[in-house]
């Protein structure tokens, strides 16, 4: 069976082996099932009203049987058996809308998130009116089925060697190589049955483990042990228990506690450790009361303690509060809810609490898969952001709760009562895959798309001030291990090609191990036909530079300086009008001066060439015949005359070797010498 302890961690009931007895005696009997049931002695009383199910004749006691039966298992997290029961409830009776909605959750819990979903729609065509909100838990089933999708760094291990058939849960880290967690295991501290569940009542265990130096994530444990049982573990339920950040304090729950005949509850204790023995604990004052406290967390400054309580002014349920230590008078000051971006009218519990100030908590009241989910949460007092689901595989759709985590919050534990586990509450352990960003691509010719061999890929990242650069195998392909949370630019070069834009890639927001994909196309340089250098124009009859055209040729000059070995023709263009020969000297002055502009910005005049070519390449009709040119060309307007009259270039090729710089401080050459030769000393004949 599956049973979880957040159950009876508020227990009001009186338990003992002398009621198991009794009640046992009358086995089989509705009246036995229903005196069990007022007890919430669900062990019991669900074993009777299975029996009056399969014995009785009467429909109306069957249908209360099978409905109550379904109860039972419900109250002891007994998914399985619950989902059959409450079927068998529906079914005897199509009309209890209440045994409806609880088939519907217990299809979420089983993780059946279809067949749930077409269950609570089942309950609102019976137009029930519980207080549930039944569209939060469809959004839940379908958030079930998108999150099992999704891809996860987190890998989730039943811990073997701490859990048995029975409910183990709430480990928290002792020291650097021990646990302490919670067990109704048999052969505890206590000798009686817990009438809720059928179990022992729960105890304190610790257990030693040891980590793979290679591998930290294989760890080996110990057999558990039981703790002191003079001191913390006794006859009543004790457990959910946390540490102070030295290891010197334990702050514990009791439940089942009579205090003086004030009632039955759960309560918080705190108990100092002195070498190796532990104190009696001491109760914290305010838990006093009529209500209950449990499930503590101590912030890492040891000021602040969260807990979970049915106490009066919460939003309903159990909700989570905080209390504050004055050490002025070394007491705990009245708690303080957390509010209701927390809090829900259902139930808020397990807070733990992270060195860093993130809250972890599980509830039944945010929307969630099924029964109780892990959340987070960062903020302080009452001030918090809204509540994020861990999603799966750290919830299920059965109860996941008790989550710890360690100082890399890469790894800890929680505990769950979900399918596939060994007994009814058992304690996971989850670590993060490593995260792996690979980036890779293919360079390619943008024209042609052939592959591009021995490319060069430059890659700068936010994170230094270094380059990597890569060439392209014998696929065109490159590939380069990133690093996480960083800003990577890149673009590709290669001989006879244009270099490429910048791309820009980021492993900032990536949450998962992926691969980046960036192919890069590069245009080749076109060795024979000329392009136009837009903007480039010249007023009619004149060859001067306007002043928008040395901006222009200003570019040119950063790509001669970006391609020093690129030498280049720049050629000039008239319109029409004028004679022939009159425009071949007008058009070639026009290149001398785009060149000579070129040359005062420090480009050799080796990688230069102007030309003149008249008006034998108009761009448009706009020629001109007959004997008097100005007076045809009238034919065009302006501004297509305008477009002729043009500077273009021409790549001539990649054969310019800039010339070796000498530096002047170097020592100078004696004549008649080589270098790295001696001068000859005065008076030494020459061989």
């Amino acid at each position: 069976m599956r049973k979880s302890y957040f159950l009876f961690l508020f227990l009001f009931a009186v338990s003992s082996t002398t009621l198991f007895l009794s009640s046992c005696s009358k086995k089989g009997s509705l009246s036995a099932a229903r005196e069990a049931y007022d007890k919430k002695e669900y062990f019991i009383a669900g074993d009777n009203y299975r029996k009056v199910y399969s014995s009785s004749k009467k429909k109306e006691e069957r249908i209360e049987a099978s409905y109550k039966a379904a109860d039972c298992y419900r109250l002891m997290n007994d998914n399985k058996n619950a989902d059959l029961w409450y079927f068998k409830a529906v079914k005897l009776d199509p009309k209890n809308a209440d045994a409806q909605l609880r088939l519907a959750q217990a299809k979420k819990k089983n993780q059946e998130f279809d067949k749930a979903i077409i269950e609570f729609k089942n309950y609102q065509k019976m137009g029930g009116d519980a207080v549930v909100n039944v569209e939060k838990e469809i959004t839940g089933c379908e958030n079930a089925l998108k999150w099992k999708n999704l891809k996860t760094r987190y890998i989730v291990e039943n811990v073997k060697g701490l859990n048995t058939r029975w409910q183990d849960f709430g480990a928290v880290y002792f020291k650097k190589d021990q646990l302490f967690f919670t067990s109704d295991r048999e052969k505890g501290a206590s000798n009686t049955v817990y009438g809720w569940t059928g179990n022992a009542h729960t105890d304190i265990y610790t257990v030693t483990f040891k980590k793979d130096k290679k591998n930290p994530n294989n760890i080996t444990y110990q057999m558990p042990n039981l703790v002191d049982k003079k001191v913390l573990n006794g006859k009543i339920n004790e457990g959910a228990i946390c540490f102070d950040s030295r290891f010197t304090t334990m702050y514990m729950t009791r439940c089942n506690y009579d205090n003086g005949g004030k009632g039955k509850k759960c309560q918080l204790y705190i108990s100092t450790l002195s070498g190796t023995e532990w104190s009696e604990p001491a109760l914290i004052p305010f838990s006093l009361d009529s209500f209950s406290c449990g499930q503590p967390s101590i912030s890492k400054d040891g000021q602040v303690l969260y807990f979970s309580s049915d106490m009066p002014g919460g939003l309903g349920g159990k909700d989570i509060w905080m209390t504050t230590y004055s050490k002025r008078s070394r007491s705990w000051g009245d708690p303080v809810n957390l509010g209701p971006t927390i809090n829900t009218e259902d139930d808020e519990m397990f807070p733990f609490i992270h060195e860093d100030g993130t809250l972890y908590f599980s509830s039944n009241g945010h929307t969630g898969l099924g029964g109780l989910d892990i959340f987070y949460t960062n903020g302080s007092a009452t001030d918090w952001s809204d509540p994020i689901n861990m999603k799966t595989p750290i919830n299920s759709g059965a109860d996941d709760f008790s989550v710890i985590l360690e100082k890399d919050k890469e790894s800890g534990y929680f505990s769950s009562n979900r399918e596939g586990g060994r007994g009814q509450d058992d304690i996971y352990r989850f670590y993060m895959n490593p995260l792996i960003f690979n980036l890779s691509g293919v360079v390619r010719d943008q024209k042609t798309k052939a592959i591009l061999r021995n490319a060069f890929v430059t890659i700068t990242s936010s994170s230094d001030t270094g380059k990597i650069i890569l060439k392209t195998d014998e696929s065109g392909s490159y590939k380069l291990r990133l690093k996480s949370k960083t800003d990577y630019e890149l673009f590709s070069a290669k001989q006879y090609y244009f270099d490429s834009k910048v791309f820009y890639q980021t492993t900032k927001s990536l949450e998962v191990s992926t691969d980046l994909v960036q192919d890069i196309d590069l245009m080749p340089m076109d060795l024979e036909k000329p392009f136009t250098l837009e903007g480039i124009y010249y007023d009619l009859d004149k060859a001067d530079l306007r002043p928008a055209s040395r901006l222009i040729l200003d570019t040119l000059v950063m790509t001669l300086n970006k391609y020093p070995n690129v030498r280049i023709e720049l050629g000039s263009h008239t319109d029409c009008r004028a004679d022939s020969a009159y425009n071949i000297d007008l058009s070639q002055r026009r290149a001398d001066s785009a060149v000579a502009y070129i040359i005062s910005k420090g480009i050799d005049s080796l990688r230069l060439v102007s030309k003149g070519y008249g008006e034998n390449q108009l761009v448009n009709g706009c020629a001109c015949e007959g004997p008097n040119e100005a007076v045809q060309g009238r034919k065009c307007s302006e501004e297509e005359h305008q477009l002729n009259r043009r500077t273009t270039v021409k790549f001539l090729d990649l054969n310019y070797v800039p010339p070796v710089k000498v530096d002047p401080a170097a020592p100078k050459t004696a004549p008649g010498t080589r270098p790295g030769q001696p001068a000859l000393r005065p008076g030494q004949p020459r061989r």
